[in-house]
């Protein structure tokens, strides 16, 4: 819908069903008041970050960051490091892959579960009350973070591998059951009655006539989602699981800087490889980028982009994926033992009692409002300086596209891959590394971790932007040059429009990620709500860690709402 203020009068259009028409002083109101509220926004945040009379710069921790950076072209090639290198990353990827399996086979029977065209007809009440309740579970399971999961199964099973493989399964299940949901009910779903209608039992009919034509875009959000869960495993080496998180925030704690420049390397050299590897096999089963995923949208297989069909190097991962399974289950030494010992139920049953009720930290509701005003200035600024990294970096990361000038010029090819390297080395180091570095140059508070945040989810912003801008029609713009308009006027007028309309969708996404990801950078120094989960943990405050969840996931409930009301406002 647009807004068309001097358009000649037009036939009337029958409005959609259960929508009344809105009238374009409505939408611009609309629009206005959602501008209105971001600018608000703005102003607080900054405001609640910065103190009054109070150091921002830690003069102290310079020196240390001017050491880091002298050291930059100095990485340890220790052979006996190397080789803790190679086995952390050997780590990293086989509880990323079990995480991803798991999480998999959680959205799978979530997905089928939630379904509408699944459980085509009238239901029984009990089991739709079963399904709301599993519903609400689901996002009460996805608001909390893999790292505070993480923190709370190592309270109970220790330092085992399985702690990380749960962190990884549990939110990222509850991701995927919402997607492959939505996935099952997109699917036309008249084969399914008839099968059902012949007398087919629910699950046959399933398997025969709602997977096959699904089966490639849950494929392309397997791989997806693998790559979510490899920065994440990383992640979830602060809470001493290993891989190459945990050997990056040793390195980084003993300021053995050769080290962590080493294992930086590591993690570009991985992330790299993975996301290459994932945008093939993407690019062969589903015609679906990691943009298109992010938001929950599908493109069409009609919009003049076809499968190429499955490569040789598709059918090779598709192969290998179970035996690969297999070999990082053996490589991390997993057991499911651990959750059926004495030892570990007995832990578990005084979590949860301990866990209930929950209880207000010392200092009452006013300290946990701080956390949470604190919680939500970081997102924030965090996405301030995403945007600006996106808008700066962001137009360069487009593929190049030949138009009629000809083929496209190797300079601009060569500032494509830099763009690209910049936002792939900015995504891929995690935003604990970032908050340390920033908690050497300035003080604990808002400000560095929402620049920790910031640069983490510029890389992400940057990537999911440029992949959008990439499939954009340039047929416009060459209409417009073709018509003597000037070459940056065509740009601006043709393009301008549908690139805001992209960012603005893929920044509010993020920022409703983003206050989730405030846990990360809270456990290691910043403010909000991690700082004070992390440290209530530490002091096996349970009643008081319940009750900022229960903050945390209000907190995260609201900005989705909110960014729902705000997204449909700017849109309309």
């Amino acid at each position: 819908m647009t807004l068309q203020l001097d358009a000649p009068p037009t036939p009337p259009t029958v409005p959609a069903p259960g929508r009344k028409p809105v009238s374009g002083r409505r939408i611009l109101l609309r629009r206005l008041t959602a501008l209105v509220t971001v600018a608000g926004l703005l102003a607080w945040a900054a405001d609640h970050a910065v103190p009054s009379g109070g150091e921002l710069v830690n003069r102290g921790g310079l020196a240390l960051l001017d050491d880091l950076a002298a050291t930059a072209l100095h990485p340890s090639l220790d052979p006996g490091f190397l080789g803790v290198v190679l086995e952390a990353t050997a780590t990293t990827v086989a509880l990323a892959l079990l995480g991803t399996a798991g999480a998999l086979v959680i959205g799978l029977v979530g997905g089928l579960v939630l379904s509408d065209v699944a459980w085509s007809g009238t239901l029984p009440w009990p089991l739709r009350a079963g399904r709301l309740v599993l519903r609400g579970a689901l996002v009460a399971v996805r608001s909390v973070h893999e790292l505070v999961w993480a923190l709370l199964f190592v309270s109970v099973l220790g330092l085992d591998p399985l702690v990380a493989v749960l962190a990884l399964a549990l939110p990222f299940g509850a991701q995927s059951a919402q997607v492959f949901g939505e996935t099952f009910d997109a699917v036309p779903d008249a084969p399914l009655r008839a099968l059902r209608a012949a007398g087919a039992k629910r699950c046959p009919a399933l398997a025969y006539a709602l997977l096959p034509g699904t089966a490639p875009l849950l494929l392309s959000y397997s791989f997806y989602r693998f790559e979510c869960a490899l920065r994440s495993a990383v992640v979830l080496g602060v809470a001493g699981v290993g891989g190459l998180g945990f050997e990056l925030t040793v390195s980084l704690q003993s300021r053995n800087w050769g080290e962590v420049w080493t294992l930086v390397a590591a993690l570009l050299a991985l992330a790299g490889a993975v996301e290459l590897w994932s945008h093939r096999v993407r690019s062969d089963v589903a015609v679906v980028t990691c943009a298109d995923w992010s938001v929950g949208h599908e493109r069409s297989r009609d919009d003049g982009r076809s499968p190429r069909g499955l490569s040789r190097s598709t059918r090779w991962s598709l192969a290998l994926a179970v035996p690969a399974i297999a070999v990082a289950w053996w490589w991390v030494g997993l057991s499911a033992a651990g959750l059926t010992s004495s030892r570990t139920q007995d832990l578990a049953g005084r979590l949860l009692s301990d866990l209930w009720p929950p209880a207000l930290p010392e200092g009452g509701l006013r300290v946990l409002t701080g956390a949470v005003l604190d919680t939500v200035a970081m997102a924030v600024l965090a996405m301030v300086v995403a945007v600006v990294i996106t808008l700066v970096v962001g137009p360069w990361a487009g593929r190049p596209r030949a138009d009629r000038r000809g083929p496209t010029s190797w300079g601009r090819w060569a500032v494509w891959w830099t763009a690209r390297l910049l936002l792939l080395v900015l995504r891929s180091v995690p935003p604990t590394v970032w908050a340390v570095v920033a908690l050497l140059g300035l003080f604990p508070g808002v400000l560095p971790g929402a620049l920790a945040l910031g640069l983490y989810t510029g890389g992400i912003l940057g990537r999911l932007v440029a992949e959008a801008w990439e499939t954009m029609d340039l047929g416009p713009r060459e209409s417009l040059r073709n018509a003597g308009v000037p070459r940056a006027v065509s740009a601006v007028v043709s393009m301008g429009p549908p690139s805001a309309n992209h960012l603005v969708t893929y920044t509010l996404y993020r920022f409703e990620i983003c206050v989730r990801d405030t846990a990360i950078v809270g456990v290691v120094g910043a403010a909000g709500l991690g700082r004070l989960l992390s440290e209530r943990l530490a002091a096996f405050d349970f009643p008081v860690v319940t009750g900022i969840l229960l903050a945390s996931l209000l907190v995260s409930l609201t900005v989705e709402v909110l960014g729902r009301r705000l997204r449909r406002a700017l849109r309309a």
